[in-house]
């Protein structure tokens, strides 16, 4: 019962807006604030335009992007969806089951050149044992991509 009574009272207190005032002091200075002016200060509550450049309702101009906050609600909501949109199609692919065929002829033809590029490295000789084991890890590196992407003869 507490616990509701505490949800609705803040339900209730949220949708009050803060206003601003403008207080000129005793001193003649001029404050600006968000409570209503105290004691001796003079002033008003001041009005602030917090539509858009084009005014609440009407058609913005082809240059001109509407800033209002509720425009920026709007392109957060339709940015979500797409993103929710994209991550369900990304989803349903990695749920559908493979192709039968695995080969990637394009795929096959760059590694097998990669592999002759390799196996001739190998075969020109090494300066230093460091030179060696990297060019054996990549010939056969490229040499299981091969067996991988290209169809077995």
């Amino acid at each position: 019962m507490l616990r509701c009574f505490l949800i609705l009272s803040l339900l209730v207190a949220l949708p009050v807006e803060a206003g601003l005032f403008k207080c000129r002091l005793p001193d003649g200075s001029i404050v600006y604030q968000q409570t209503a002016c105290a004691g001796a200060a003079e002033g008003a509550e001041v009005s602030v335009d917090t539509r858009s450049p084009g005014g609440a309702g009407s058609n913005t101009g082809a240059g001109q992007k509407d800033y209002s906050v509720e425009s920026q609600l709007k392109a957060m909501e339709s940015a979500r969806k797409v993103e929710r949109k994209q991550g369900e199609k990304a989803g349903k692919e990695a749920r559908q089951p493979k192709s039968e065929d695995p080969y990637d002829r394009a795929k096959c033809a760059k590694h097998r050149a990669q592999t002759a590029h390799w196996r001739q490295e190998v075969r020109n000789g090494y300066r230093t044992q460091e030179e060696k084991a990297h060019d054996q890890h990549m010939l056969e590196y490229h040499q299981a991509l091969v067996d991988r992407h290209c169809v077995p003869d």
